[in-house]
């Protein structure tokens, strides 16, 4: 992630140097979780440890690298949770046996940016096992097709969590509901699309 990170950088730059401000698009599907003590959310990256927040990467750790580039825009797609719940064994809790999920602090975006999370607070992030996707990233992805790109956010925002939260109370008795969180600087979000 580190990595990852350090190429948008040098992107970002790149283009800036060249005058011409990039647009990023950024895709993560994975495990969130969250550090009980700070409330704070993380992203698990595949060799992690559920149990060490030390080797996670931090939500608003990410917010702000992302923030900071010198970036026209920044559509940020999270197909995780952080309520400690884990999508494979759907919804068993990872490191609690509790059965309660834990509500994070929300980071907040900076700079031109708009992030969809798969889910809100300590809802779980759901699979859809007949498409061998995340429930929310099989109707981003759905959506993004039928469309070829063209739909606003505020459209792609109105769908998925139509879609996702009825077909997530059908399969999974359980509501999951996605949202969108613009920074206060994302000017005009609403009718960006992915394709400009």
């Amino acid at each position: 992630i580190h990595g990852a990170i350090d190429q948008l950088k040098q992107t970002a730059q790149a283009f800036s140097n060249a005058g011409k401000p990039a647009r990023f698009i950024i895709y993560y599907a994975g495990h969130g979780i969250p550090d009980e003590r700070a409330k704070t959310a993380y992203l698990l990256p595949t060799d992690g440890n559920a149990t060490n927040t030390a080797v996670a990467y931090s939500l608003e750790t990410l917010y702000g690298e992302l923030g900071r580039l010198p970036a026209e825009s920044i559509v940020l797609f999270l197909d995780a949770c952080f309520s400690d719940a884990q999508r494979e064994s759907g919804g068993q809790m990872l490191a609690s046996a509790r059965g309660i999920a834990i509500k994070t602090r929300t980071a907040e975006p900076i700079g031109p940016m708009v992030v969809f999370s798969a889910a809100q607070g300590d809802e779980t992030a759901f699979p859809y096992h007949d498409q061998k996707h995340g429930l929310f990233t099989y109707h981003l992805l759905r959506k993004l097709q039928e469309t070829k790109g063209n739909a606003t956010l505020a459209e792609l925002s109105s769908y998925l969590k139509t879609e996702v939260n009825t077909q997530s109370v059908v399969i999974n008795k359980k509501a999951q509901t996605p949202t969108v969180t613009p920074s206060p600087t994302a000017q005009g979000w609403q009718e960006w699309t992915l394709t400009q």
